[in-house]
């Protein structure tokens, strides 16, 4: 006899295995809308995203975040090898990165020059002279002793654009300080440019000058000739002078320099 045994339906559970999924750098965590749904109404897609630096092992090597407000001065110094960690560095000393930015485009357009020489110290992306360099440098190894790790020692820093990052950082803090002090509450990258170029009076004469005042009756230290390499004519006014520097620097110029 053959016996038939009749299961009613019921069958036996598949068997499921729990699976691992890496996703590389990990998930996102903005949504990126490339075609946005007709009838969404209002929604504006988030314009944050992050960035990576990838070397040739495929290994991370710097991470940040970027947004809208970041200006085309900050991609410019990104663009370069050694653009985060100064930015990086800048962010360490309480110095907004985008300031320390306008500063190279305007100085270098952020290459590293070698203009050294016939007595003349002021060389690299920021264009800083020997004295001014190793003044700031030691400044902000004294202020974050932890940035002596990324640094560049001795008298080759001066032509390592990372290296002579920090030291230009600090010089800008010590300028926003400086305004800060003579009463200008949030000095931007536009004001502290006076101060980076022509030193720490003619810096605050220049911020405290009405627009129609010229950069020679301001500048009353500096000779045509020494006005001339600088690129300022004789009546140029100290209103046209911000407003070229301004333009060099993009939407920087009106950032503020200090971020603590």
């Amino acid at each position: 006899m053959t016996i038939v045994l009749l299961t009613c339906g019921i069958m036996s559970p598949a068997v499921v295995n729990a699976q691992t999924i890496n996703v590389p750098g990990g998930l996102p965590t903005h949504v990126n809308a490339t075609y946005q749904e007709l009838g969404l109404g209002g929604w504006t897609p988030d314009t944050s995203s992050t960035t990576q630096t990838i070397n040739g092992s495929g290994t991370v090597t710097s991470s940040g975040a970027t947004s809208g407000s970041d200006s085309d001065a900050l991609q410019t110094m990104y663009q370069q090898s050694w653009g985060y960690e100064a930015a990086q560095n800048a962010q360490a000393l309480g110095v907004n990165p985008s300031a320390l930015a306008a500063t190279c485009v305007v100085e270098s357009g952020c290459t590293n020059l070698y203009t050294a020489g016939n007595g003349n110290t002021i060389t690299g992306a920021f264009q800083m002279s020997d004295g001014t360099y190793n003044e700031a440098l030691q400044q902000a190894l004294a202020s974050n002793p932890e940035l002596a790790s990324t640094i560049t020692s001795g008298t080759a820093g001066q032509q390592d654009p990372a290296t002579q990052a920090v030291a230009a950082a600090q010089y800008l803090k010590d300028a926003a300080t400086s305004l800060q002090n003579a009463g200008i509450t949030t000095p931007t990258a536009l004001d502290t440019r006076a101060y980076y170029n022509f030193g720490p009076s003619n810096g605050t004469n220049v911020v405290r000058a009405a627009d129609d005042e010229t950069m020679a009756s301001v500048l009353s230290n500096m000779s045509a000739s020494d006005l001339a390499k600088n690129g300022i004519s004789t009546t140029e006014t100290v209103g046209e002078w911000k407003s070229a520097v301004a333009t060099k620097m993009g939407s920087a110029a009106y950032q503020p320099v200090l971020t603590t």
